[in-house]
């Protein structure tokens, strides 16, 4: 770790400037499936958004069943077999990824924009965040029952600057939603990647 300190290097992905009209591309697949992916650059975010506003948005958006996308898209519109996000650090990119039908690319792209654009005006509710921080208090709980999640534990600390599990527990409990709203409103879909299913149902 020393050694590495020493070089410098940059283990997190920047992105200067943010593009002006949204990739979209596809490639077929000989599945009956599809595979959507919708990578969102994070920038202009600082150690503590990344860290505590930005898990509580992630989680309430699409990181959960409880979440957004799963409920909007999956149980209330059936436009999806699956469908969730997340968000790499060193990558410095939340990516939603989702199972539908070819035939849904248009709608459930248009309603994922829908649900995005809502929670940067706000509109999720205050239950949505206790339920998000009891979430992700519950996930620091179990990360001494894994060796890897302690590994990876430190790791975080020592090549990415993340507070101690044990500071995390602490401050994440006082977010506010404005914080997570703040965060939410740089969130913004930037290539849309569809690995087309082509192959035809057996009836």
């Amino acid at each position: 770790f020393r050694k590495l300190k020493k070089k410098n290097i940059p283990y997190e992905l920047d992105y200067k400037k943010a593009r002006k009209r949204r990739l979209i591309a596809k490639e077929e697949c000989d599945t009956t499936q599809s595979k959507l992916a919708i990578a969102c650059p994070l920038s202009k975010m600082n150690i503590y958004e990344k860290t505590y506003p930005l898990a509580l948005a992630n989680i309430i958006f699409g990181g959960g069943v409880d979440s957004k996308l799963f409920k909007e898209i999956r149980e209330e519109n059936s436009l999806c077999y699956s469908i969730y996000s997340y968000v790499s650090r060193v990558d410095n990119i939340l990516t939603i990824t989702s199972g539908i039908d070819r035939d849904n690319f248009d709608k459930s792209v248009k309603l994922i924009t829908k649900i995005l654009n809502e929670l940067k005006k706000g509109k999720f509710s205050d239950k949505d965040i206790e339920n998000a921080k009891e979430y992700y208090l519950s996930s620091l709980e179990e990360f001494e029952e894994s060796e890897y999640r302690i590994i990876y534990e430190f790791l975080q600390q020592e090549l990415l600057k993340v507070p101690s599990y044990i500071e995390r527990k602490r401050v994440i409990k006082d977010v506010k939603k404005s914080d997570i709203v703040k965060v939410f409103k740089k969130i913004n879909m930037d290539t849309i990647f569809l690995l087309e299913g082509v192959r035809e149902c057996e009836k």
